[in-house]
Order: C-alpha cells, then sequence, then structure tokens
C-alpha cells in the first residue's frame, strides 16, 4: 500500500505520467485490490486513454468497493464513450454513497438527454457546489420543462451571486429563452461592452434586437462587426506569416471568418437563438491518497 500512496503523492506533485504507471502496474502484478485497479484507471482517464481506462475500472468496480470514487469513475467513463445508459446505474449508486457535485452534473446530462428535465434540473441545481454553470443550466431545464416560475426563481439566484456570476451574455440567453426580449437586451447590452464580439453571441443578440424592432440598432452593431471581421481577413496573409501557419491552416480560418460574416448578416433570419448545446462531462480527480483531492476514501477503502 506505501508505493500505492508513494505513486499518488509524485502524481500529484511532480506529473510523472510514464513513472507512475509504471509504478502502479509493477504493483499490479503482484497484488490486485480495488485501490490499484481504481488508481490505474483514473491515471489512464487522465490520459485520455478511456479504453484502456474503462478496462481497469471495470475491474475495480467488480470488487465492490465501499466508497463512490469507482463507481463515478466508471459512470464518467462510459459517458466519455459515449454509452449513457450504461452510465447512469454507476452513477446513481456513486450518488447513493456521497452526494458529489460532479456526479451530479454528471446524471444532470444523463436526464436532460433523456427529456426528463425536472429530474436534471434538480441534479444541476446540486452540482452547483461545484459547477459554476450548474444554476443555469438548471433554468434551461425549467425553460424546457414549461416551469417558468422556477425558471425566474433560479435566474434570480443566479443574479444575487455576485462572487460565482456567470455573466451578462448568459443571462441574456436565458431571458430569451423565456421570451423576455426586453430583459434579455438589456443583459446583452451590458455584456457588448467588455465581452470579446463573437459571431455565434452577436447573432443572439441582433436575433434579439430584431424581435424588439430596433432596426437602427441591428444594423449598427452588425456593421461594426462586420468591418472587425472584414479587417481580419485582409490582415489573414500577415498573420499567418508572422504565425507560421500552414497552408491549410490559413484555408480553415478564411473560412471562419466567411462563415462568421455570413452568421452575423443573417442572424435576424434565425427561427430562435443558437444554443450552445455540446455535452460538457464533469470531472475531478478520483485517486486514492491524493494529498490535494482524496477525500478520505482511500483510507475507507482498506478500513483504517
Amino acid at each position: 500500500m506505501e508505493r500505492i500512496k508513494k505513486a499518488a503523492e509524485i502524481l500529484a506533485r511532480e506529473g510523472g505520467y510514464k513513472q507512475v504507471k509504471h509504478m502502479l502496474l509493477d504493483v499490479l502484478a503482484e497484488e490486485k485490490n480495488v485501490i490499484i485497479l481504481h488508481n490505474l484507471a483514473d491515471l489512464l482517464k487522465e490520459n485520455e486513454d478511456y479504453e484502456e481506462a474503462l478496462y481497469y475500472a471495470k475491474q475495480a468496480v467488480a470488487m465492490e468497493p465501499k466508497t463512490y470514487y469507482p463507481y463515478a469513475l466508471l459512470g464518467e467513463l462510459l459517458m466519455r464513450l459515449v454509452n449513457y445508459e450504461s452510465a447512469q446505474p454507476w452513477l446513481e449508486q456513486a450518488y447513493t454513497l456521497f452526494e458529489s457535485p460532479v456526479v451530479a452534473h454528471n446524471l444532470a446530462c444523463i436526464y436532460k438527454q433523456q427529456h426528463k428535465f425536472n429530474e436534471a434540473a434538480t441534479y444541476f441545481i446540486q452540482s452547483y457546489k461545484s459547477e459554476d454553470y450548474g444554476l443555469m443550466r438548471a433554468v434551461e431545464c425549467f425553460v424546457l420543462a414549461g416551469d417558468t416560475d422556477s425558471a425566474y426563481k433560479w435566474i434570480d439566484v443566479i443574479k444575487r451571486d455576485q462572487e460565482r456570476f456567470i455573466g451578462e451574455v448568459e443571462l441574456g440567453e436565458l431571458y430569451t429563452s423565456l421570451g423576455n426580449y426586453q430583459e434579455a437586451a438589456e443583459w446583452y447590452a451590458k455584456g457588448y461592452q467588455h465581452y470579446a464580439h463573437t459571431a455565434y453571441w452577436i447573432s443572439n443578440y441582433l436575433w434579439v434586437l430584431h424581435q424588439l424592432g430596433h432596426e437602427k440598432q441591428v444594423k449598427d452593431i452588425r456593421a461594426i462587426f462586420l468591418e472587425t471581421l472584414t479587417t481580419e481577413l485582409m490582415e489573414l496573409p500577415e498573420d499567418a506569416e508572422e504565425y507560421e501557419m500552414t497552408s491549410e491552416e490559413m484555408k480553415e480560418e478564411e473560412q471562419r471568418l466567411l462563415a462568421d460574416m455570413e452568421r452575423v448578416r443573417n442572424a435576424h433570419l434565425q427561427v430562435s437563438i443558437s444554443n450552445d448545446d455540446e455535452l460538457y462531462i464533469a470531472s475531478r480527480c478520483f485517486t486514492f491518497f491524493c494529498p490535494m483531492h482524496d477525500q478520505s476514501c482511500g483510507e475507507q477503502e482498506i478500513g483504517e
């Protein structure tokens, strides 16, 4: 066990992936237990070797561990391998052992995919202990469930929490999803002053202004953004030389700029605003005996 603890310490202090992997495999060649199997799986996860990590994670869970770490890790790995149905029961088991906000987030994502929006919202709220966008995701789910009262209630909570404020543009998105375009426009206007201007959210802002009939603002903001992109397009050959871009990279950047210009030109034609609905899988260090992150789970597993 001392070698396992030493490996965890080296990983935390020095990040020596190859060295730690060799140390753990040497221990595994001599003995097989939950801790060594699980720590190998977590190490491989951090290196994005998800298939190999899954191989060890399944063996760890088969030994019926006492703590939530192995179940949470197995669920996360299955999600990363796009096997959400198989991930769900392991995450649920992990959550019964410990109400981890990371596990809550991943469960919420699965429930949202299943269109169980109220359940998803409940878990997103629980995830807010560590996941800054937990309440925003919860509001999105309440909107999808048609529960506008709860959506507005949690928006108010978001606005009050200044230390973890998600941002003006994000609030603009939430108000837009509720059909409250006037409030949305006001928050977008605040964000416009200091956010980096991207085609994604500028086109959403223009769409909201179009719904309100503020066509002069639409025209002015669009013109400023298109002028910026036109300048970037003209300076692209010089930038490509300075940053040693390949011809393929330069072509990709040119296509991105042209696509952004087209998107902003046609923002008013959108059916609604665009939403970044890409699945974000929450994670954390699950390594037993990690001196920085272990929640005494290592000691619980060996009965200390």
